[in-house]
């Protein structure tokens, strides 16, 4: 239909509605973005409040060397995250699946091989619920920022699988938060690690997706 043919108030309507956009930055210039946050709670973590006791007993490549490549890891997944937020542009769900299940077998091959070199960790914290909760707690504590500016990033793309986005986002915030718990925490009982450390991996990866689902629908209606 030719623009002079449509009613005089819808034109104008649509006149008044325009205004220049913003293009997104490159998306690995929105991951530096969120990975920063990540770094920033890596550093006050580690200065202001210390390393495990055992540290030590522990190579340097397992203890140094697996935290900065569970940051690599969470970078990955955030940048996927973003990536799958941008129209058109959707991550292919085996590739989402892989990279996800990739992250969690890498964390939980962390903490076993942890466990191999300092298998006794610290005798007052066994405690299936009293300390793992307050771990749990800590990891929440130190997973959040980075959660939430990955999700504002997310949602400021529209994306259109936002549960996806989410479950993504949700992943690599936890896993930025757990290279910093592999070397605070001083538990390295296998059953405090796969339930407490892996169990946070977990919880925000599916609470990513909850909240992109409930985005999704609220743009619906």
């Amino acid at each position: 239909m030719n623009p002079t043919q449509l009613p005089e108030v819808l034109r104008k309507a649509v006149e008044h509605d325009l205004s220049p956009v913003q293009p997104l930055p490159p998306v690995w210039r929105r991951t530096v973005n969120a990975l920063a946050v990540a770094a920033t709670v890596f550093t006050v973590a580690v200065v202001f409040f210390g390393v495990r006791s055992d540290i030590q007993t522990i190579p340097l490549w397992l203890s140094w060397g697996t935290s900065f490549l569970e940051l690599g890891a969470a970078a990955l997944l955030i940048a996927l995250a973003l990536r799958e937020s941008l129209p058109g542009r959707s991550v292919p769900t085996t590739s989402a699946a892989c990279a996800l299940t990739a992250a969690v077998v890498f964390q939980l091959a962390v903490g076993f091989a942890t466990w191999r070199f300092s298998p006794a960790g610290a005798p007052w914290a066994f405690d299936p619920f009293g300390y793992g909760m307050s771990c749990m707690g800590t990891e929440t504590a130190l997973a959040l920022p980075t959660f939430l500016v990955t999700l504002l990033l997310v949602f400021r793309a529209y994306p259109v699988r936002a549960w996806m986005a989410g479950l993504l986002g949700g992943a690599g915030a936890a896993i930025a938060a757990d290279a910093i718990t592999h070397l605070r925490c001083p538990v390295s009982d296998l059953r405090h690690v796969f339930l407490w450390h892996t169990g946070a991996v977990l919880i925000f990866s599916l609470g990513g997706a909850l909240v992109g689902y409930v985005w999704s629908r609220r743009q619906k209606l």
